[in-house]
């Protein structure tokens, strides 16, 4: 029941954003001529797509990087396979379980891989993303830094609160590396033996600090992760050209960390709505671009990652394996 309440707020939300900005910008007057745009624009629209690959095979090689830290050899073909296929459950996914899911679950049946490790690695997979969106948020802030005063103070508010928001997640971050450490932990377990002496709590502690075993892995993780997201806020520059827009680039870099922030958020459908207003938001504030282009920007730069989507789509329907089966069946069971 709880299950079926939360999707159907996420679709309601999600119906009602898209219905106001379909209000505010007729959709066949001034949404529709733009999308059909990208197919005038072909040479954008397929950068585009370049973009969205480039980014799913620089989340595969980061992953992989961090199985290896978890000691879980997976082979480079897999774990690029599975990567694209989760792209599908991250875009189809109303519920609890979602690219992260069937990535764990996929693996998790392969001889020689562990569940704790490979949950770990998806999580020290986020924890570097975060690092290097903000490393990267606050080098293209620097671009309109003079200019912040110029802002209305919607964007203004947007921005302050979002460099509150990286700041405190680097510290957290940080925080949470530097307690992994088993000098550390050991000295807790002395202090709290009962709460940090339980057995799985201390294993998910020692997985953990491969952050810090595997150093020059979490360094090469981070940089790639700020490349990975260069490329994937590309697609969506692409996307802006592709519908007959105009922007320049540093300042299409600084908004979209937010814009890709916001869109996480688990409160609707693959972000739709909540993608849209904070892009149109940001983009127009930034670069001048006209409020219904930047909405059909948005929109075709996810749809650019929906054809990726569904390519993963292909290749779980043709790979039907246990692992695929058993995603299937956790999703109906899970409560």
């Amino acid at each position: 029941m709880k299950k079926a309440v939360l999707i159907l707020l996420k679709l309601g939300i999600t119906t009602v954003l898209l219905w106001l900005i379909f209000r505010e910008h007729h959709f066949t007057v001034d949404i529709l001529p733009h999308l059909r745009a990208m197919f005038t624009h072909w040479g954008w629209t397929l950068a585009g797509l370049a973009c969205v690959g480039v980014t799913t095979w620089l989340s595969a090689v980061r992953w992989q990087i961090l199985l290896l830290g978890q000691q879980q050899k997976v082979t480079r073909g897999e774990v690029l396979r599975v990567t694209v296929v989760s792209n599908f459950f991250n875009i189809t996914s109303i519920g609890v379980l979602g690219g992260d899911a069937y990535r764990v679950l996929a693996l998790k049946q392969r001889q020689g891989t562990r569940k704790l490790p490979l949950m770990v690695s998806v999580m020290l997979d986020h924890m570097l993303g975060m690092v290097g969106l903000g490393l990267l948020f606050l080098s293209c802030r620097l671009v309109f830094v003079d200019r912040l005063g110029t802002l209305s103070d919607e964007v203004r508010a947007i921005l302050k609160g979002y460099e509150m928001f990286i700041a405190g997640s680097l510290v957290m971050i940080l925080i949470s590396a530097i307690s992994f450490t088993p000098s550390l932990y050991n000295w807790g377990e002395k202090q709290w033996p009962k709460m940090l002496g339980f057995a799985p709590l201390k294993n998910f502690s020692t997985a953990c600090d491969a952050l810090r075993r595997d150093w020059r892995g979490s360094i090469l993780g981070t940089l790639l992760s700020i490349v990975l997201f260069v490329f994937h806020f590309l697609s969506f520059y692409c996307a802006i050209y592709a519908v007959g827009g105009v922007a320049p680039l540093l300042e299409v870099l600084a908004a979209m960390p937010v814009v890709d922030t916001m869109a996480s958020l688990p409160i609707s459908v693959s972000g739709l709505g909540v993608r849209e207003k904070t892009f149109e938001t940001l983009i127009h504030a930034l670069t001048g671009l006209p409020r219904a282009t930047a909405v059909s920007a948005s929109l075709v730069g996810w749809l650019m990652g929906v054809v990726w989507g569904l390519f993963g789509g292909l290749l779980f329907i043709s790979g039907s394996r246990a692992a695929d089966s058993d995603l299937a069946v956790a999703e109906a069971e899970t409560p």
